[in-house]
């Protein structure tokens, strides 16, 4: 069995993803990691960012008038 790719450099493939916009053939030569797995742990990586953050930076409305505010844009 292979070791796991460590977080860190999870991270740092799907910053290198979103920040220049390369694609996961492009990155899997710069990682040395196959296509499939680049782009797992692309979308892996944000997924569970978009779970620890959502709320904070993006929170639903919760009332009436928030929902209101939205409509009236």
């Amino acid at each position: 069995m292979r070791e796991a790719i460590p977080p860190d450099m999870r991270l740092a493939i799907t910053l290198h993803h979103l920040a220049e916009g390369a694609s996961f053939s492009a990155l899997k030569y710069h990682w040395r990691s196959g296509k499939s797995t680049v782009a797992g742990i692309v979308y892996e990586t944000c997924a569970a960012i978009w779970r620890e953050l959502m709320l904070q930076y993006l929170a639903p409305p919760c009332t009436p008038r928030d929902w209101q505010a939205i409509g009236s844009r």
